[in-house]
């Protein structure tokens, strides 16, 4: 999958325009590589699109373990929106991924289980 096919499940899943669901997916991406250990980075840069891997690098050096409502906090702020509006959009980005990018399924796996409310 590429850039622009993600985008267009990310728009579609969360009725966005392309400029805010662009913007939701970089700051979904930065914020996720925040909550991951560097392994699990270059495993999941592996099958993102050329254009996401700036993203993977954005990350802190060591993985933060927060919960799912800090996620969404940090992207909401990260975007500009609310919580609750960053919520279905942060849902809209992970489960696109996690039905289209294989190493998805293993980084779900190793993050708490209150993520699966936002990959769906």
């Amino acid at each position: 999958m590429d850039e622009a096919e993600l985008l267009q499940q990310v728009q579609a899943a969360a009725a966005l325009d392309r400029a805010t669901a662009e913007r939701v997916l970089w700051a979904t991406m930065v914020t996720l590589a925040e909550r991951m250990s560097h392994h699990e980075l270059v495993r999941l840069g592996a099958w993102l699109p050329d254009e996401l891997q700036p993203t993977l690098g954005t990350g802190s050096p060591t993985c933060q373990p927060f919960d799912a409502d800090e996620f969404v906090g940090r992207v909401a702020d990260h975007v500009g929106v609310p919580p609750q509006a960053a919520w279905t959009q942060v849902r809209a980005v992970l489960g696109t991924l996690d039905r289209e990018v294989a190493e998805v399924g293993a980084v779900r796996q190793r993050l708490p289980r209150e993520f699966g409310a936002l990959m769906a």
